[in-house]
């Protein structure tokens, strides 16, 4: 019987999404202080989709990078890097989605907090 060892640490990708997630909520605290709208592209935005669009794209890309760790072992290494550099290149899209600017900024913000999660998440200790 053969055990294979995953390229990604399930228990560390879940404590940088709790902490991606407590982040956003903070976020999204302090815009909703300040003022934003929340509403991007006609859809008023919640709290509790704060919740899920911070966890879901890490526990996905985390399974991913797993099947492609499967066959390449530095694809954790890799694929931290995509996904910081996904999160920071999508930062415009929230300024296209609204346009007011303290629901565009803080949008911007959540995605870098992701991006900054996953890659300490998913990315090997050295």
């Amino acid at each position: 019987m053969s055990t294979t060892t995953s390229t990604v640490s399930w228990s560390r990708v879940t404590r940088f999404a709790i902490i991606a997630v407590i982040s956003n909520l903070v976020i999204f605290g302090i815009g909703s202080v300040a003022g934003a709208t929340w509403v991007a592209s006609g859809l008023t935005i919640a709290w509790f989709m704060i919740i899920g669009a911070s966890i879901i794209p890490m526990f996905a890309a985390a399974g991913v990078t797993a099947l492609l760790g499967l066959a390449w072992k530095s694809s954790a290494k890799i694929m931290a890097w995509i996904g910081l550099i996904f999160a920071v290149v999508t930062v415009p899209a929230a300024f296209f989605a609204t346009e007011q600017l303290g629901t565009a900024i803080a949008l911007g913000a959540m995605h870098v907090v992701v991006g900054i999660s996953w890659f300490f998440g998913v990315r090997p200790r050295a």
